[in-house]
């Protein structure tokens, strides 16, 4: 398994990286990280915007799915209705979570490549590309990518909080329940989902922090431009489904 990942994921990203500090950046990793960050990123980009889309889809659903349960007591009914309903929007519930287990190979062979990128792994360049004769790791000459970054780590943390907002749907505004009236109970799983979204908002970003501050500058780089690229391209995909 761990041959497969090297020779589908981490390989290809890793000579990726070090033909572009070849040749495109004459040396540079800081620029070259960047570069290749936002190149996979946008090979991402069909992906995203197919979760992007179902969680858009999923939030519109919302009120006819609480109006079923309402009106289906019947599981077996409930379950059917809910069904229905799904192939009418022409989504489903696990098609995000889909999305994001094919993108976790990659996004872990990113990360493993900017935390082997820094010390030249020879084993792991094809034969046709270039060692690097020299790598300019001192980033725009403020930031030694080889050592640790309090403020690109923090930079990690503010723009993985942005980013975990904005993926956030909306919460409805508490309404006044009047006098003799039954409030609505919320469901295990409407419980849970707002506890993820909390841990998503709140503590992932810290977790962030916390991995750039103890690694290095260069993942660190990595987490701020991805989440960068990543608000950026929520936000267009977003407006751009939403007006249609």
């Amino acid at each position: 398994m761990s041959a497969i990942w090297n020779s589908i994921f981490y390989q290809p990203i890793y000579n990726i990286l070090i033909f572009i500090i070849n040749n495109v950046t004459f040396g540079d990793v800081g620029f070259a990280i960047i570069l290749v960050t936002i190149l996979i990123k946008l090979a991402l980009a069909p992906l995203t915007k197919k979760s992007i889309k179902s969680q858009i889809l999923m939030k519109k659903m919302e009120p006819e799915i609480k109006q079923i349960k309402k009106d289906f007591p019947n599981k077996e009914e409930q379950a059917k209705k809910t069904f229905e309903l799904y192939k009418k929007y022409g989504t489903n519930p696990f098609s995000g979570c889909i999305v994001v287990l094919i993108q976790l190979p990659v996004i872990f062979a990113l990360y493993y490549v900017f935390l082997k990128g820094l010390s030249l792994d020879t084993g792991a360049i094809y034969t046709f590309i270039a060692k690097p004769t020299a790598m300019n790791t001192n980033f725009l000459g403020l930031i030694e990518l080889g050592g640790k970054s309090l403020v690109l780590a923090i930079l990690a943390g503010i723009t993985q909080f942005i980013q975990g907002y904005l993926a956030s749907p909306v919460q409805p505004k508490v309404e006044v329940i009047p006098a003799g009236a039954t409030p609505e109970v919320k469901s295990f799983q409407d419980e849970l989902s707002g506890s993820m979204q909390t841990n998503i908002k709140y503590i992932l970003p810290i977790f962030i922090v916390f991995i750039s501050w103890q690694i290095s500058a260069a993942v660190a780089l990595y987490f701020v431009i991805s989440n960068i690229f990543t608000i950026i391209q929520e936000w267009y995909i977003r407006r751009s489904l939403e007006n249609n």
